[in-house]
């Protein structure tokens, strides 16, 4: 019940509430691959099968990106990211990757407008450019009042269609003069600097915006951009409309010097853009691994670590680089870009790599490629599968299983094996493997996808590639990835927080009622929540130490397997910044 008081402004203190910790979302993959055309190095956020194909268009010839994506969402995908890759920088031979482009002169004969497809590749020479100026003034009105040659506003007929920002002519039949609007207000516009002669009514003297149109068309699509303006404050201005609206432009203003109407761009039919290059031809292993400078150089898989939502990496293109591209060499340089897979999900620490194998491996080959790698971040799929499209072509496993991956995620959970379920979109493996085989490669970490008659084409094994029996099921390295991303973005809250009992208090209460939550919906094995886990964060685990230097440490142990074996995990809060400790197995 509401306090009754004498009528003024109070204060109150109020303590901030914790937040929950839950699970975020998972099963959500990035893509690396490359395309016709899209974003070069942006991970872009793909709905389904169609959104992808209308931002990267057509498949490029033998490449597994788009069949990737596709059986995706065919198996029980949400959403991915997708990275298209190409070559962008000068290393040996080879085209790089570049836009195609045109320049618009201005009236004058000066460069005015840059046109730029929208993004690399050879796709960009396809497009056809005009410019042109409307038969007729969308808008004409006249003045009703005299201008003088000082003046900065006019009475209007009418100023219907007329908005500050727009460029207009005043014509009397003897001169004309270009302003630019900053006030309409009823019928009177007014502007800024003087016009050098008197406009009389009785001239009359016409005032119409001064606009201009662009089409732009390709096979495919049409584009039309009217009524555009050169003046940065108008609301049709053509920066603002062409590059936040078309899927074929990017467009730059050159800055011409000319004065109105030499400043209006000139004529232009049916131009074509020139200079597109797929960089295609010249991709190294180093177009994939790339690195993170900053926000403005990111590529390959550093251009992923910004994005806060991925929680799986699967590169299909691999293949088709090493036959396709003169910047892979050898089966090395595929190696070298799964272990820069493992690494950057090692160094995330909350993701895991979906690998695959180059599609005519044999048995024994198998065997020798798992052999190359020690890592829980991630697991090796094997064979290809046969596509029920595309005339049964042969397709690396990865889409299917991240799809199947995030279809077990949504249902169940990630504690729920992505194995024993039906893939969809596929007749048959590559290859057939015999129970010895499939016995021994069971065995060594590789996963195997199998073929049964009625039950369909199924993965058969959920293993990553470590070599640590604590780590050797997918699960369990997938539930503590999950686990650490909860844990740091619920607990964001603590930073600059008083580090006393009070905040170990809510820190501990807030983390346990999340492992019980989870405990309950079976990620946690043990009868009792202490044979399923356990948190501590008092003064046994935050020394005078951790105080003086502004740090506070969370302990949290968990069985994901045997009620009886830990995998321990540490959380530590600084005052800047929050990081989780390594995890290790410890014995209870």
């Amino acid at each position: 019940m509401a306090r009754i008081r004498v009528p003024g402004v109070y204060f109150e203190d109020r303590v901030r509430e914790r937040r929950d910790i839950t699970l975020g979302e998972t099963g959500v993959p990035a893509f690396l691959g490359v395309a016709e055309r899209g974003p070069l190095n942006v991970p872009t956020k793909i709905q389904n099968a169609q959104h992808f194909h209308q931002v990267y268009g057509t498949p490029v010839e033998h490449s597994h990106l788009s069949e990737s994506v596709v059986a995706f969402f065919l198996n029980g995908g949400r959403h991915c990211f997708v990275v298209r890759v190409a070559h962008i920088f000068k290393r040996g031979k080879g085209d790089l990757a570049r836009k195609a482009r045109y320049e618009v002169l201005d009236q004058d004969g000066y460069p005015a407008i840059e046109i730029n497809a929208s993004s690399e590749g050879a796709w960009g020479n396809e497009i056809s450019l005009s410019v042109s100026q409307p038969a007729e003034p969308r808008v004409q009105t006249f003045i009703t009042l005299d201008a003088d040659a000082d003046a900065h506003r006019a009475m209007l007929q009418t100023t219907r269609g007329l908005e500050p920002g727009m460029i207009v002519r005043l014509r009397d039949g003897v001169e004309e003069r270009y302003v630019t609007l900053t006030h309409v207000r009823a019928n009177e516009i007014f502007w800024t600097g003087d016009l050098n002669h008197l406009f009389k009514s009785s001239a009359p003297t016409y005032v119409e915006p001064v606009e201009f149109h662009i089409l732009v068309t390709t096979r495919r699509k049409i584009e039309r951009f009217e009524f555009l303006s050169q003046s940065p404050t108008a609301n049709r201005n053509y920066l603002r409309v062409i590059n936040g609206e078309s899927e074929l432009l990017l467009v730059k203003d050159l800055e011409t010097t000319s004065l109105p109407p030499l400043r209006l761009p000139e004529k232009v039919e049916g131009a074509k853009l020139r200079g597109g290059r797929d960089g295609l031809d010249a991709i190294t292993p180093e177009d994939f691994i790339g690195y993170n400078n900053g926000p403005d150089a990111r590529f390959g898989l550093g251009s992923l670590e910004a994005n806060e939502e991925v929680d799986l990496i699967a590169i299909p293109d691999l293949h088709y680089a090493q036959q396709h591209c003169s910047g892979f060499k050898s089966e090395r340089d595929i190696v070298a870009v799964h272990r820069a897979m493992l690494d950057h999900c090692e160094r995330m620490g909350d993701r895991f790599a979906l690998l695959d194998l180059p599609c005519k491996t044999s048995f024994e080959e198998a065997l020798d490629w798992r052999l190359k790698f020690d890592s829980a971040f991630g697991a090796i799929y094997f064979p290809w599968l046969i596509s029920a499209e595309n005339d049964r072509k042969a397709v690396p496993p990865c889409g299917h299983i991240a799809g199947l991956i995030s279809k077990c995620d949504q249902k169940d959970g990630v504690h729920r094996a992505p194995a024993n379920l039906a893939l969809e979109g596929v007749v048959d493996t590559s290859i057939v493997l015999r129970e010895a085989h499939l016995a021994e490669l069971n065995n060594k970490g590789v996963n195997c996808v199998r073929s049964f008659p009625v039950r369909g084409i199924r993965p058969w094994g959920a293993k990553t590639l470590s070599s640590e029996p604590e780590w050797r099921y997918i699960t369990t390295r997938r539930i503590f990835n999950a686990l650490r991303r909860a844990v740091y973005e619920n607990t964001q809250w603590v930073v600059f927080e008083n580090n006393g009992p009070d905040l170990r208090i809510k820190v501990t209460t807030a983390v346990q009622d999340f492992m019980r939550a989870l405990w309950a919906t079976g990620y946690f094995k043990g009868q009792t929540q202490d044979d399923a886990f356990w948190v501590q964060c008092d003064e046994n685990n935050n020394t005078l130490e951790d105080l003086d230097a502004g740090v506070l440490v969370v302990d949290i142990a968990a069985a994901p397997s045997r009620p009886a074996e830990f995998i321990y995990m540490r959380l530590e809060h600084t005052l800047e910044d929050r990081r989780l400790g390594d995890l290790s197995e410890i014995d209870m």
